[in-house]
């Protein structure tokens, strides 16, 4: 069976790379600009499965307006370049992520009648599911998904009596039901552990990291996150963490990911099936980074990624990381302005310039197809802010 389904993905695979290959071989740009949703203005892509169904956010209209939802786009077939979308609106998308398997589970949140986020999956044109909450907390958020569709990660968080939140990192499995004969499919909440890292203290000298969540999963069921915290006046403390699955995968177990020299925080946001971890290290500025595990000696190393020519150390980031190694995210010029950039696991001095259109642009999103999803904006003010709405794209990187 496992044969089986290696080798529908694999034709279904190189199906898709030969559309791509031969829309981009008509055209005059080497990206596929996707802008928005019909009736929208704005619209960014955070992952692409890889069957070429990309999800994202934009605004959608409604009762004469718009509103924030989880979209999809189809890169492919008779329907490539349609949208559709969840139908139910959601939080500020902003940072927030979200992901798709490869049987087109998509995983992101949706505004609950409390005003909190909620953790929600949903597939085009079925129904939805409300992935709930961690015990009494009052909101969630669902990041990312793994290929399989067979883990959520994200985090749960609850505003406390004192004022202050607690937020903590979650993982949903999926169950099959069976009921008068017919399965159906649930999801399951677990809270992640944090192994003593979220005491006051334990990491950095008087700094509690009440913040914890998981941003990236695999198939073989490691999580990556972060726990972070910060005072009133926006100072913060990171630091990036894996979760390894123990006892057949119904739990896990913590392990702190490596500092690199000479900054202070770190974060790890994607992995990919050979474990390999992206994120960045930061400290004044902000560097893209890849973990990888020596396995002979089970230690985890830590290397900063190089920078495109002209860039600056401003915030540069490594967002995603498919299986072969090809790593995507941005890198900022000489003004601080993002520009989307691409790296690659196994040659380590590799970066080049994505070629997103516009004036600023992040890759957030990549699969093993070789392509790169993200936003751009076409006009910025000149410290790097957005003016024009985003708009969505994708990119072929190889």
């Amino acid at each position: 069976m496992k044969l089986f389904r290696a080798s529908v993905l694999i034709v279904a695979a190189f199906c898709a790379s030969v559309a791509w290959s031969q829309a981009q071989s008509a055209r005059t740009t080497p990206y596929i600009d996707l802008g928005h949703f019909k009736g929208g203005s704005t619209a960014e892509l955070q992952s692409i499965s890889d069957f070429g169904v990309a999800m994202g956010w934009g605004d959608v209209p409604v009762n004469g307006g718009t509103e924030t939802r989880m979209l999809g786009v189809h890169l492919f077939g008779p329907n490539a370049g349609q949208w559709f979308e969840s139908g139910v609106s959601s939080d500020d998308w902003t940072g927030d992520g979200g992901g798709i398997s490869n049987a087109g589970v998509i995983a992101g949140n949706i505004l609950d009648s409390n005003g909190w986020s909620e953790g929600y999956a949903w597939t085009a044109n079925y129904a939805g599911f409300y992935l709930g909450k961690y015990s009494d907390d009052d909101g969630s958020s669902a990041i990312a998904i793994n290929h399989s569709g067979t883990l959520i990660v994200g985090n749960s968080g609850k505003l406390l009596q004192d004022g202050t939140r607690r937020v903590t990192p979650v993982v949903w499995t999926s169950q099959v039901i069976w009921k008068s004969g017919k399965p159906s499919l649930t999801w399951e909440i677990h809270a992640l552990p944090t192994g003593g890292l979220e005491k006051p203290g334990a990491v950095f000298e008087g700094v509690t990291l009440n913040f914890w969540g998981g941003w990236g999963v695999n198939d073989l069921g490691q999580i990556v996150g972060d726990g972070w915290t910060f005072d009133e006046n926006w100072n913060y403390w990171e630091i990036a963490v894996v979760w390894n699955p123990i006892r057949g995968g119904k739990e896990w177990e913590i392990q702190r990911l490596p500092m690199a020299d000479g900054v202070a925080y770190n974060e790890a946001l994607g992995i990919n099936n050979l474990g390999e971890i992206v994120g960045d290290v930061w400290e004044s500025y902000e560097f893209p980074a890849l973990y990888k595990k020596d396995h002979k000696t089970q230690k985890w190393s830590v290397s900063v990624l190089p920078a495109t020519p002209n860039s600056e150390p401003w915030v540069s980031m490594a967002w995603s990381i498919d299986d072969l190694g090809d790593i995507v995210g941005s890198c900022s010029d000489e003004n601080g302005i993002a520009r989307a950039t691409l790296w690659n696991s196994h040659n380590l001095s590799f970066v080049k310039s994505l070629g997103f259109p516009g004036s600023k642009s992040i890759a957030y999103g990549v699969n093993n197809m070789g392509i790169a999803v993200g936003g751009y904006w076409n006009t910025v003010d000149q410290n790097g802010n957005p003016v024009s709405p985003e708009q969505a794209v994708a990119v072929p990187i190889r």
